[in-house]
């Protein structure tokens, strides 16, 4: 399975009916502030669940089940982890440009 190296995800425990294991806060200690580089993919034949590999921020790494992550952004870094918040005003600005020259009549 291929995936994009520059690929960074967040933590979005999936808490609903039958949740996989394990969970990223509470097993895996990953900080839901931050938002981390797919370092890898596995997707075993006896099961319809996919796994990444993430580092956490005491650099374990563990496979997370996709119901627990979100597809965050595309970034060019080699860094495992980086802090949400220094995307996020930057990320609202650039949707906001996106938006309204693409609508703009």
């Amino acid at each position: 399975m291929e995936f994009n190296p520059r690929l960074y995800v967040e933590i979005h425990p999936f808490d609903g009916p039958h949740p996989p294991h394990p969970h990223p806060i509470d097993e895996g200690h990953f900080d839901p502030n931050c938002i981390y580089k797919v370092l890898g993919v596995y997707n075993p034949s006896e099961t319809s669940e996919c796994y990444f590999m993430l580092a956490n921020p005491q650099r374990q790494i563990w496979f997370i089940p996709q119901r627990h992550l979100l597809a965050y952004r595309m970034i060019d870094s080699d860094e495992f982890f980086l802090p949400k918040s220094d995307f996020e005003s930057r990320g609202q600005k650039e949707t906001r440009r996106f938006f309204t020259s693409r609508h703009a009549s």
